[in-house]
């Protein structure tokens, strides 16, 4: 029987650190509020080993977090059952957990979640007098929200957006609904420790010099054989002078580290190599230059610790990290290279050349990505979400 009458929340995310980092620092929050918070996320074989990290730093008796195994193939009946799946899950949830409130965080895994809370409820409502498998307590009415991370909405949000209560955004410039639901912009909630550690601060750690210039190359939570591939190819076009100079901290993901580690290796230039890197905030700390995917988490977490950047974005995430990177290009924090242009690796090359030879520079570029920053989104997407709940009891 569910009489527990403590605010519950249930947080919906794809198995990626760019969905589920955001909705578990949220979760997180809630929960040192004293909501019981319950957070699901899609399985991914890639980023398993990550996420699975992540989020057993955040387990306490306010906050439980289940991986939702999905099946790898993309074909249509796959889905079609995977969704099937989710659905029964989802009621299951209602009748155990009784969520007053359910918040998505991207990707399809949330559709059919969202919608059987949208769907059901009226049913269950009109029932539940003479269903005695409803318990004492049930909520009357469950509240749902969608959190959009990008400049421009997914998919899943898209489809969403006009079913929930609330749409939550992270950038202004995601607002593309000509007649717009209820939404606010609260930032992109990011790991509380970014931007908040000095360089110096565990530098012994990943064996570099506080003497030379440091470059962070991230890839994603799944890594980036596309960025790493590019990043090989310009470090051969180094000087032996620049082999000497530079210092790299490169989270490669799972399939390339050992052939990063040996590139480093035989081209002599000083590097610490891992296939993932839980705490960020020290890899941040230490970064004079930053180059990554263009992510909605990569970009808050550029924005918060004031760091500058060469963006590749990832050309097939349906503009997605295109529109984030020009948005960061556009007040001057960032320089933007495509991964297809034919002279990738040279302009990437320069641009790092620019920035490390430039102390100004790369001030000046910090503050700029700083003007994308907000620095309480996870306080804000906190209290938005129990401002909706309440709104069900």
């Amino acid at each position: 029987m569910i009489n527990d009458t403590r605010l519950k929340v249930l947080l919906v995310a794809e198995g990626s650190g760019g969905h589920l980092i955001p909705a578990l620092e949220v979760a997180q929050r809630l929960a040192n509020q004293g909501v019981l918070a319950k957070v699901w996320y899609a399985q991914r074989p890639r980023s398993a080993r990550l996420l699975q990290a992540l989020s057993q730093q955040m387990l306490s008796d306010r906050l439980s977090v289940e991986a939702i195994p999905l099946p790898s193939s993309s074909h249509v009946l796959n889905r079609v059952k995977a969704c099937g799946d989710l659905w029964l899950r989802t009621h299951q949830c209602f009748k155990a957990f009784g969520p007053h409130i359910i918040v998505g965080f991207g990707g399809w895994i949330c559709a059919p979640v969202m919608l059987a809370a949208r769907l059901a409820y009226p049913h269950i409502q009109w029932h539940q007098a003479k269903d005695a498998s409803y318990p004492e307590g049930f909520p009357n009415r469950v509240r749902t929200m969608v959190h959009e991370q990008n400049v421009v909405m997914g998919r899943a949000n898209r489809l969403l957006a006009y079913w929930v209560n609330r749409v939550a955004l992270s950038f202004e410039k995601a607002q593309t609904f000509k007649n717009p639901p209820s939404w606010v912009r609260t930032g992109m909630p990011i790991r509380s420790g970014i931007g908040r550690m000095r360089q110096s601060t565990d530098a012994a750690r990943f064996g570099f010099s506080p003497e030379k210039p440091t470059v962070l190359v991230l890839g994603g939570s799944q890594g980036s054989r596309a960025l790493n591939r590019l990043v090989s190819q310009g470090l051969s076009l180094c000087s032996e002078q620049e082999r000497r100079q530079w210092q790299f901290l490169h989270v490669t993901g799972m399939e390339d580290e050992p052939d990063v580690r040996e590139l480093y290796s035989s081209a002599g230039i000083q590097a610490w190599v891992s296939p993932f890197l839980v705490d960020m905030e020290s890899a941040y700390a230490q970064a004079d230059v930053v180059i990554a995917r263009a992510g909605a988490s990569t970009l808050a977490e550029l924005a918060s610790c004031g760091r500058p950047a060469v963006l590749i974005p990832y050309p097939y995430a349906r503009a997605h990290q295109h529109a984030n990177a020009r948005l960061a290009e556009s007040v001057g924090g960032a320089f933007v290279v495509e991964e297809h242009e034919a002279t990738a690796s040279r302009r990437l090359l320069e641009a790092i050349r620019w920035l490390l030879h430039d102390p100004q520079l790369r001030t000046c570029m910090g503050q700029n990505m700083q003007r994308l920053a907000v620095t309480d989104a996870t306080q804000r997407l906190a209290d938005l979400i129990v401002e909706t709940a309440i709104l069900s009891q």
